[in-house]
């Protein structure tokens, strides 16, 4: 099944990356799997003095996941961010295979 997300990226208080776009969207492409529907993702890049945050959402057709995660490194933080993400995706993607079942 071929899942499409549409990525749009926002920096702020910082400089835009290719290197870092990239890193997100590699992490994004392994969230594929649990996506059974277009995703529209937002994700936004934020340095707020010595912490990095990275933000990001994905808006489908009946829901909408937030992942947030913050520490020293961009990278470390977008990580973090797409495993809760992961995980609101897992947990879905069960109840419904659960209340299909049934």
């Amino acid at each position: 099944m071929t899942n499409s997300m549409e990525t749009t990226f926002t920096f702020r208080n910082m400089e835009s990356t290719d290197a870092l776009r990239q890193h997100a969207l590699d992490k994004l492409d392994k969230l594929g799997k649990y996506l059974m529907k277009t995703a529209n993702v937002h994700v936004i890049f934020n340095v707020e003095g010595p912490r990095h945050v990275a933000e990001i959402t994905v808006n489908v057709k009946g829901g909408r996941y937030v992942g947030v995660d913050s520490s020293n490194d961009m990278y470390t933080s977008i990580d973090g961010a797409v495993k809760r993400l992961k995980s609101q995706l897992q947990r879905e993607k069960e109840r419904v295979k659960e209340h299909k079942a049934e």
